[in-house]
């Protein structure tokens, strides 16, 4: 997987997670103070950003680019 689509697709996966904490708390949890975030929501804002972060660091260490 090149670094361009690895970045994308980090982005995404953390666009979706803070939709979905959104949509629990808004609809599941009614409101702050009753809020408890469930895993799922906070697990895949990190897979997301742990994504984005390695295709950064793939980018900035490629040592076959010119």
């Amino acid at each position: 997987m090149g670094t361009w689509l690895e970045r994308q697709i980090g982005i995404l996966l953390a666009v979706i997670a803070v939709g979905w904490a959104v949509y629990f708390i808004v609809h599941a949890a009614h409101g702050f103070p009753t809020m408890v975030i469930k895993l799922g929501p906070m697990q895949l804002f990190m897979l997301g950003l742990l994504l984005w972060i390695h295709g950064k660091f793939r980018r900035s260490v490629d040592v076959n680019r010119a």
